[in-house]
């Protein structure tokens, strides 16, 4: 197959750096094919690239705010002007169904756009003769993971560079295509040298040379809760200023007046779409026993009738797992539940397609889940749903607050008293009232409670705010 990018090594101080060991990405739909070789940095590579960014943070923060933002804004059209392009790349890599992939570029571009939009007025604030001002914080280190390789990094590589911090981007392993392909555009954007930096490879190799606590002023990561704790740990002691979004075993609740077509779409929307590989989508369904039997016998037939496939054919509606990991993490998963009493309803087991040979999952749903069952409260982060069934709302809200994690949350009722109820008692960030878990608007905060999330939330104004450091000016009215 052709090469889907130009470039296959890390970018430093607005060079492509070449080493020596080799990363071979191959098609998660499809193990004989190779896409691409790429290169691994090393931690010499890592160090570069911070003192890179380093070294070209009084420039860029020094550029006139709209010279940033009109450079930000072109980089932004040029993606959207090659949108099918890298929705190909992230269905190659990441394994998701194109039509995902084309959503998550489009998602991407609206939320870069509305902040280049936002921060071109409000870095700036006046009250009466004082002056706020929104002061970049220097180095910022955007640690991303693969399942959405694309808007991760847009949502923050676009703020921070247009606060006027300078950026080392260190994308998962299993997505360094799509980040490739967005350095390609910054650099033919000719963006100052070191003002944007990429750093390939495993993070367990790279970190210690990454975090660099006296050159890094912030430290913004997307990913697993045990990554995210062990980040934190290694900042702890200074000053860098820590930003995290983490995992998730979010609840979908259908009570005893909801539409049921209505909660099984969403059920199907929120579980299986990414292939569950999504942190605001549903690992827990609990529904009200009086439509227990009609909601699971329609989610059953529509959870069969998904076609698993390669995500680049137009009849799959749900593609591969990302990788081998992901694989047997949901093999062991099944294996963990049925051993601990749960039954499985559906799926349950790995797909093979010889001619294909990829990580195929069946669409899951496993019942019979209760309380003190150590499965019940995991984040899955695959297409697997935990069924658990109640006619009590408190009882409900326990399973739905089950477990270490507190991001998202939706309730299926047509009772404005019910969904109040739920929502004022469940410790969710990100909460929805007949709508899908994974909804979400750019000018809202995307943030997590519990061990779901750190720090100052990522989105909306509040990028500006993570980003930034507040300078106050005051001075006597004329």
């Amino acid at each position: 197959m052709k090469r889907v990018v130009k470039n296959f090594s890390s970018y430093i101080n607005g060079a492509w750096v070449q080493s020596e060991e080799i990363h071979s990405i191959y098609n998660p739909a499809n193990l004989k094919e190779h896409i691409q070789d790429i290169c691994l940095a090393t931690s010499s590579d890592a160090k570069n690239a911070v003192l890179a960014a380093r070294n070209a943070s009084e420039i860029w923060s020094n550029t006139e705010t709209l010279k940033r933002i009109s450079k930000l804004h072109q980089i932004m059209n040029d993606l959207e002007n090659q949108r099918n392009e890298v929705a190909e790349i992230i269905t190659l890599e990441n394994g998701k169904t194109i039509l995902e992939a084309k959503g998550e570029v489009d998602a991407a571009i609206s939320e870069g756009n509305y902040q280049l939009e936002y921060l071109k007025n409000n870095l700036i604030e006046f009250e009466g003769s004082n002056k706020l001002l929104y002061r970049p914080l220097g180095v910022a280190l955007l640690i991303t993971p693969w399942n959405f390789p694309l808007s991760t990094v847009i949502r923050k590589m676009i703020p921070a560079l247009a606060c006027g911090n300078t950026i080392v981007l260190k994308p998962s392993e299993y997505s360094s295509l799509t980040s490739l392909f967005i350095f390609e555009i910054l650099d033919n954007n000719e963006l100052p040298k070191g003002s944007v930096n990429l750093v390939l490879g495993p993070g367990n190799t790279l970190s210690d040379a990454l975090i660099n606590t006296d050159e890094v002023d912030i430290v913004s990561f997307t990913g697993s809760t045990a990554t995210g704790e062990s980040i934190q740990k290694k900042i702890s002691h200074s000053n860098v200023r820590y930003q995290a979004e983490m995992g998730g075993a979010n609840a979908l609740v259908v009570w005893d007046d909801a539409n049921i077509e209505m909660a099984v779409s969403a059920t199907i929307a929120s579980g299986y779409a990414c292939a569950g590989q999504w942190c605001t989508g549903i690992s827990k369904l609990i529904i009200h026993e009086s439509v227990y039997k009609n909601c699971i016998d329609i989610l059953k037939k529509s959870v069969e009738n998904i076609q698993v496939g390669n995500g680049l054919d137009q009849k799959t509606a749900m593609g591969p797992l990302c990788n081998k990991p992901q694989l047997n993490k949901m093999i062991d998963f099944v294996n963990r539940a049925a051993d601990q009493g749960a039954e499985i309803l559906t799926g349950g087991s790995q797909l093979f397609d010889k001619s294909k040979n990829g990580y195929f999952f069946q669409p899951t749903l496993l019942s019979n889940m209760s309380l003190d069952m150590e499965v019940s409260s995991e984040e899955i982060f695959g297409p697997i749903i935990n069924v658990f069934k109640t006619n009590d709302i408190n009882q409900a809200i326990k399973y739905a607050n089950l477990g270490k994690y507190g991001l998202s949350f939706s309730v299926y009722t047509s009772s404005e008293s019910t969904a109040d109820h739920f929502i004022s008692n469940v410790n969710a960030s990100i909460c929805h009232v007949n709508m899908p878990t994974p909804y979400r608007e750019v000018s809202m905060p995307f943030t997590g409670w519990k061990l779901s999330g750190k720090g100052i939330p990522e989105s909306g104004r509040f990028a500006r705010d993570a980003f930034t450091k507040p300078k106050v000016v005051y001075r006597t009215a004329n």
